[in-house]
């Protein structure tokens, strides 16, 4: 049997966010293939209680849970200072340029990940985001393994407006750090180009994977006609604002409209027709009971999680371009991309008038899933990668 190390920075078990979507579905992956699995994260970025860590042994998708510290406790002042601090300044220097991305790696924890390494053999190291790829920085423990780096995003791109960000800096230090490995995955197309520009054949487009889809209620008239599903990061409240603002207003003032998730705590309240639900423990629950998703991000970069979750289900979605980040098709996938707040209350009135359009959206939404993010065709892409056969 083949061991696996995975490094990711949260509970997979959290199911709260995208990022954490596709690491458990990496998991669920190693699982069915009967690959040896170490998790490993660092104590104090993610939520780790003594349950959540049972829970991932529990159901069998890791043997251990390793649980890394930032830094040394300090025992002696005096010690910790000349034996560590400095040590680290320089380790830093070397890793860290001004004007880069950020860099989580300290000397403390790459020591502590190098001792994972030195007690056990890893066919496979597999590490999530570019913040953390030098844990493997001139380390010849993990030569013998196949090490791959799992992007998510491209930083650079995300920490752009951060104080003092140097873009030419920036993406020579995110590329100097994805060179470390032998293999770097790219969640969609676009980042996919670009990095292999610089990267080659190493690159790997191992796009999101989601379950089989639950299809979508045959009801004619399920409780709602729009789903909007979204957390509250700042580019989503300001995608919210501007929705609310701009399109809701032009909307038919009978549709009903279902908000989920921490964004609500940004939507007026008291809206006529628009029912707010902070969490909903299944979203497929709600999917089900919807006719068209709707994904008005105004910026942002990579796939969005909450359009491929509509198309899982057979839902059309309503969004703007960045709505199709991420999506293979540009095309005749089930979304339907507005420029203006018009068009985009004139998708959705189409959508919930026109019958024959309407089932025509939701069949390209089923393919697009099929063909680009099921569990099927995203393992063979992960069969490919780890040279799995059989």
């Amino acid at each position: 049997m083949k061991r696996l190390l995975f490094y990711f920075p949260v509970n997979p078990l959290a199911k709260n966010a995208g990022n954490v979507t596709r690491a458990l579905g990496f998991l669920e992956y190693f699982k069915k293939r009967n690959l040896e699995v170490d998790f490993v994260s660092e104590k104090h970025w993610g939520t780790f209680t003594a349950e959540g860590i049972a829970g991932l042994k529990e159901i069998g998708l890791v043997n251990e849970v390793y649980l890394l510290e930032r830094k040394p406790k300090k025992k002696d002042p005096v010690s910790y200072f000349f034996g560590y601090k400095l040590k680290n300044k320089s380790f830093i220097r070397k890793t860290n340029p001004k004007g880069g991305i950020l860099n989580r790696v300290t000397l403390h924890l790459q020591q502590q990940f190098n001792d994972l390494l030195s007690q056990t053999h890893y066919d496979y190291i597999i590490i999530s985001y570019a913040f953390w790829a030098d844990l493997i920085y001139k380390n010849p423990l993990a030569a013998k393994s196949l090490t791959i780096i799992d992007t998510h995003d491209l930083e650079s791109s995300l920490l752009q407006h951060e104080d003092g960000f140097d873009v030419s800096v920036a993406l020579g230090d995110e590329l100097r750090r994805l060179e470390l490995y032998d293999q770097v995955w790219a969640i969609s197309p676009e980042e996919s180009y670009f990095f292999s520009q610089f990267l080659g054949d190493r690159v790997k487009y191992i796009p999101m994977m989601l379950p089989d889809p639950i299809p979508v209620s045959s009801s004619s008239n399920p409780e709602f006609d729009l789903v909007y599903v979204a957390s509250d990061n700042a580019k989503n409240v300001m995608s919210a604002a501007w929705f609310f603002d701009e399109v809701y207003p032009l909307l038919s003032p009978g549709i009903r409209l279902a908000v989920v998730g921490s964004i609500t705590a940004h939507v007026p309240k008291d809206l006529p027709n628009v029912t707010q639900m902070p969490y909903v423990e299944h979203l497929e629950t709600i999917y089900v009971n919807a006719r068209v998703a709707l994904s008005p991000m105004l910026e942002g970069t990579g796939v969005k999680v909450k359009v491929v979750e509509a198309l899982s289900h057979g839902l059309p979605v309503v969004c703007t371009e960045r709505g199709t980040d991420g999506l293979p098709f540009k095309s005749n996938n089930g979304c339907l991309v507005a420029e203006t707040p018009g068009q985009f209350a004139q998708f959705v009135d189409q959508l919930l008038q026109d019958t024959d359009f309407y089932k025509k959206q939701c069949e390209m939404a089923k393919n697009t899933f099929q063909q680009c993010f099921s569990t099927a065709e995203v393992s063979k892409r992960l069969d490919t990668a780890l040279s799995i056969t059989g």
